[in-house]
């Protein structure tokens, strides 16, 4: 899509215009003057300089503001990487996706002074080279744009999320980057964190590109970027790093982060663990809602006892096939939703019930015969964490920016949200402060480094700042919360004072696994090592495993420990660590970041798509 922005009255926006749920306009109203320049069809992409995830929410921000506000917006183009949608030939190749010229009004002294920084970036950073910018809340489309016509070059513009949603083939986005490269484009990438995958292509291209001795002198490549810890260091190298943030007008300035010339602090900063001395994490916006929607519009439903199960998803199904044993385990039952369906986080519910969460936004109830119970869709994101504390009242964590508690209602058959907090990244891990509570604090957090704790009227919130990104939660006896941190620190949070009473040190690596039970806590990360600790007053280290490969899960109970490390399942006897009980290789595709123990079951959820269940024999 190309872009055109448009200065609108905030009011007249928020009330002349109808948007759907893709932020797509399907109404203008003629009777507003301001909204002249906008059509239908059109897609929202930034207010003011704030990139847009729920466009009416947005709108409704601006309700009462009269003043000027800036819309980007996309409008309707053929396919953005289709390369033979256009008879282009060599002498006059120009993208469909490129900005078009500013109006006068735009070059204001703020856009002017950050195109300025970017300008000197691109020609820092030479042919080929990255240019990432860290959004800090606002998009730098309106200084790149300026920078481009300083150099003289042309901008092909890219809207990660747009991209993803048409489901176009990574090697079709391919061969367009790498022409466009060849033939000394900018290439703007919008939201890029939020695909790692086409993150590592536009690396490949860039890569190939130089090899081939084919890249042009003027090509460059810009990356609008949150922090994210898995984005590809090939990047970083050679690359200059900015920060684009909004200034008291709504303004989108560029600047550069003194702290980032340093190798080691623009990494931990992209990676997202670094938060330089005095500065406060951006805090979430917490929303109290009733919002109900009929289930029979979300959800495909069917009561709780098993002589009711045969109402099931279309989509959902239950395969079978035969056992698998280990030494000391076997598999006795397994479930998976659909073929493109990966099962991305796990949480126990009640009575020997299980709750899944997709990379969908699907969260499916299984019983331990891996039959399902309910399915339904709180959410059209991934679902990196989910948390419940009763059969009708859950949490979840999303990939969408958005933690959020629900309540659902059989007999109403009403899902309704009962309060969201919104945060500006995605969001890793969430948990009750006490999982037999449902009006217990909970708390969440991931990417921003920010700890919310909502409390129990579910209108309150206390926000705790962590140095580094949050990873995992899960609470203890004592209505405390153990945070795993990307950095490897592990912060324990007494969720009553929304203090921080004790943090470790001892990994060196994230940790996304933490479990608890009674005063016996356990972590595991990507240093490959698993720590079991008594919380009781504070972390203290009572034993440890360092396994061959990065630990992904980890659970336990007055029985045993078991983590999902690699590919393998492991099970430990907690009062004798130094020797495995049980052990299952090769048990999954992939990675596995569910693991839940129910007596002597086991439960996984992996990203190939499949839950497990195990028995310890």
């Amino acid at each position: 899509m190309s872009a055109v922005y448009a200065s609108v009255i905030g009011k007249e926006f928020a009330a002349g215009v109808t948007l759907d749920d893709a932020n797509r306009i399907v109404r203008v109203a003629s009777s507003m003057p301001s909204l002249s320049s906008l059509q239908v069809g059109m897609v929202v992409r930034s207010i003011s300089g704030v990139p847009v995830g729920d466009g009416r929410a947005e709108q409704a921000r601006h309700h009462s503001n009269r003043s000027q506000v800036l819309v980007v917006l996309g409008t309707p183009a053929k396919d953005e990487f289709d390369l033979d949608s256009d008879e282009d030939t060599e002498a006059d190749f120009k993208p469909p996706t490129s900005l078009p010229p500013l109006l006068p009004e735009f070059h204001n002294a703020v856009a002017q002074n950050s195109s300025s920084v970017i300008y000197d970036a691109t020609v820092k950073c030479g042919p080929g080279g990255c240019v990432i910018i860290m959004s800090e809340g606002a998009n730098p489309a309106l200084p790149i744009t300026l920078a481009a016509v300083k150099a003289k070059a042309e901008v092909m513009y890219i809207d990660t999320v747009a991209r993803m949603k048409t489901r176009q083939t990574i090697d079709n986005a391919g061969g367009m980057l790498k022409k466009s490269l060849e033939k000394g484009l900018w290439i703007y990438v919008e939201q890029a964190t939020k695909s790692i995958t086409f993150l590592r292509q536009v690396s490949d291209c860039i890569n190939e590109v130089k090899a081939s001795g084919k890249m042009h002198a003027t090509a460059r490549v810009l990356l609008m970027c949150e922090p994210h810890p898995h984005f590809p260091e090939a990047l970083m190298r050679g690359s200059v790093t900015l920060r684009s943030r909004l200034q008291n007008n709504n303004a989108a300035e560029v600047d550069v982060r003194e702290e980032l010339s340093e190798s080691t602090h623009r990494k931990l900063a992209i990676h997202g663990d670094d938060m330089a001395p005095g500065e406060t994490a951006a805090k979430p916006e917490v929303t109290a809602t009733r919002k109900k929607v009929r289930i029979s519009n979300q959800v495909s439903i069917v009561q709780l006892e098993k002589s009711t199960f045969m109402e099931m998803s279309a989509s959902a199904k239950l395969t079978a096939e035969p056992t698998a044993s280990g030494e000391g385990i076997t598999r006795v039952a397994k479930y998976s939703f659909g073929s493109n369906e990966k099962f991305i986080s796990l949480s126990y519910v009640r009575d020997h019930r299980f709750a899944v969460g997709t990379n969908s936004g699907y969260v499916v109830l299984i019983d331990r015969d891996g039959l399902p119970l309910i399915q339904f869709r709180p959410h059209k994101a991934c679902i990196w964490d989910v948390s419940f504390a009763s059969q009708f009242d859950f949490a979840t964590a999303c990939e969408d920016g958005t933690s959020a508690i629900y309540n659902y209602s059989l007999t109403n058959q009403e899902l309704t949200t009962v309060s969201v907090a919104s945060f500006q990244n995605d969001v890793f891990a969430v948990t009750y402060a006490d999982p037999s509570d449902v009006n217990s604090a909970v708390l969440s957090g991931g990417l921003s480094a920010t700890v919310c704790v909502l409390h129990s009227d579910r209108q309150n919130s206390s926000f705790i700042a962590c140095r580094t990104s949050i990873q995992a939660m899960c609470a203890t006896q004592k209505k405390q919360v153990i945070v795993g941190g990307g950095t490897g620190a592990c912060t324990l949070i007494d969720a009553n004072y929304c203090v921080v009473t004790d943090i470790t040190n001892a990994h060196n690596k994230k940790v996304p696994a933490v479990g608890s039970h009674g005063s016996v806590a356990v972590t595991g990360g990507f240093d490959c090592t698993l720590r079991l600790w008594d919380v009781r007053n504070g972390f203290h280290l009572t034993s440890q495993q360092q396994l061959n490969e990065v630990i992904t899960a980890v659970a336990v109970n007055d029985r045993y420990v078991s983590a999902c490390s690699g590919s393998s399942l492991f099970v430990w006897d907690p009062r004798m660590m130094d020797r495995t009980l049980a052990m299952k290789t090769n048990a999954w595709r992939d990675l596995t970041r569910g693991l839940v123990l129910d007596g002597n079951i086991i439960v996984t959820a992996s990203v190939d798509g499949v839950a497990r269940i195990w028995e310890v024999n």
